[in-house]
């Protein structure tokens, strides 16, 4: 209620156990229909997602979500296809109507929201910010606090 203007963005993402495929990166791979990123856990345990819908709803991960996302996984390695579905989920990413992060100070709270699906790699950067805004009094470049 204190950002009016962020919405939610429906998400699913699924965890798979797949000992066969050895990667150390989280690997983006870039397709018109099927968007993919990989993250690897570690013990052959990978996290993955791309997903996006214009919705807040948070019920359960659709077959047809479900589907894309192994069928782009098994593109990108087909050892996948034998992989352990161990979690399906699904929740909201929090986004501007621009999809751009932003910081914002109301009283004597900072809001460091709208990273939307991207929070796992500006997460560090959004950190850095606020940690600069706060010690040194450096204005965040994403800052808008004049913003209701």
């Amino acid at each position: 209620d204190a950002l009016r203007d962020l919405r939610g963005v429906r998400g699913e993402m699924l965890v798979l156990r797949a000992p066969e495929v050895v990667l150390t990166r989280p690997v983006r791979l870039l397709h018109p229909r099927h968007p993919l990123y990989v993250v690897p856990r570690g013990a052959g345990l990978y996290m993955l997602g791309a997903t996006q819908i214009e919705s807040e709803g948070r019920g359960p991960a659709s077959a047809r979500a479900v589907l894309e996302l192994l069928s782009a996984a098994y593109a990108l390695h087909p050892a996948f296809g034998e992989a352990e579905v161990l979690e399906i989920g699904t929740d909201a990413r929090p986004a501007f109507p621009d999809n751009l992060p932003r910081i914002r100070r109301r009283g004597e709270t900072i809001h460091v929201n709208g990273l939307f699906r991207h929070g796992f790699l500006l997460a560090p950067a959004m950190a850095r910010m606020v940690a600069d805004w706060l010690c040194d009094g450096i204005r965040p470049e994403v800052c808008d606090e004049d913003h209701g």
